[in-house]
């Protein structure tokens, strides 16, 4: 049964470009480095790269980060399958990402803005059209080469 799912699932059945699988292991390596600063270093990334006060509430914020962190490691783990095992589910992949980075521009910017100049706040409004053109990419198959009449014999 695993096996008929690789084959379901399998590289050979990607017919996007190769920039949406590219963007995808590119997202894993992303997600990798984020996730392992978060969740393994001492202050999380948050004060040493976001500036952020842990003198009030530090074992909050630090919990918080670390278990974003987890989750980024999780999705390293996800993309990176995808990327070199399961291409048929790049699109699904970089959509979740997509969504994910509009989500983080609507949280950051509008409905709980982030009041210091974090990497994560200016993150996502680059990301968006990055990843809507990767979807893109990921979504547009190429025609079949054609065959020439000796071949089609």
């Amino acid at each position: 049964m695993a096996t008929n799912l690789a084959k379901s699932l399998g590289n050979d059945r990607y017919h996007g470009m190769a920039i949406g699988w590219v963007f995808v292991l590119a997202m894993a390596a992303i997600n990798l480095f984020r996730g392992a600063t978060h969740l393994l270093t001492a202050d999380g990334g948050a004060e040493r790269i976001a500036g952020i006060d842990l003198s009030q509430n530090g074992e909050v914020i630090l919990s918080l980060f670390a278990t974003m962190g987890f989750g980024q490691l999780l999705m390293a783990a996800i993309d990176l399958a995808v990327a070199l095992r399961y291409r048929a589910l790049v699109p699904l992949v970089i959509a979740y990402t997509l969504l994910q980075q509009i989500g983080a521009v609507v949280i950051l910017w509008w409905w709980r803005p982030l009041p210091v100049e974090a990497p994560g706040k200016y993150g996502p409004l680059v990301m968006v059209p990055i990843a809507a053109l990767a979807l893109l990419a990921a979504l547009r198959t190429h025609a079949a080469p054609a065959q020439s009449s000796q071949e089609a014999r």
